[in-house]
């Protein structure tokens, strides 16, 4: 009864074990995907801000000339 005991012990602690472990990469991927997706925001203002920088520098070359 006793090595019964031990032996549910050790899977307990297994099990445990085994939650912390996936609650670890539960986390890993959550920050990954708030990573991805701050990245993601970056990109379209960068994007977005080329034509902005395109159409200033044309208009100043047209003022100069």
């Amino acid at each position: 009864m006793e090595e019964r005991l031990y032996d549910l012990e050790d899977k307990v602690q297994d099990l445990e074990l085994e939650v912390l472990e996936l609650r670890r990469q539960v986390n890993e991927l959550e920050q990954a995907k708030t990573m991805k997706s701050h990245n993601g925001s970056w990109s379209w203002a960068i994007w977005a801000l080329i034509p902005i920088v395109a159409i200033i520098c044309n208009m100043i070359i047209k003022l100069v000339d």
